[in-house]
């Protein structure tokens, strides 16, 4: 069942962040025993993560995945954030919405 609530609209000027959806590097480890051949095959992780570019610098990209708005239709909270090294990021795409 569909809500007949009226849902708000993002205003930039509230909420100036773009969706994207971020590839980026990430460690692969392994505590058990591993012959090592196999360790010396070992490669790193790519990894996926959809969400709002919050910050990116020369240090450290920030993606939030949830918001929600307050009574006056701004953006003052967010949830669900992921700090990556901006050295990991490999690309960032930005989502259309």
């Amino acid at each position: 069942m569909q809500s007949k609530r009226k849902l708000p609209e993002i205003q930039k000027k509230f909420f100036p962040y773009d969706l994207v959806l971020a590839y980026w590097e990430d460690i692969i480890a392994d505590c058990s025993w591993i012959d090592l051949n196999d360790i010396k095959k070992s490669t790193t992780a790519i990894c996926c993560t959809v969400g709002w570019l919050i910050k990116q610098d020369e240090n450290v990209t920030i993606l939030m995945s949830d918001f929600n708005f307050e009574n006056d239709k701004e953006v003052k909270q967010g949830g669900g954030h992921t700090t990556i090294p901006t050295k990991n990021i490999l690309k960032i795409k930005k989502i259309k919405i």
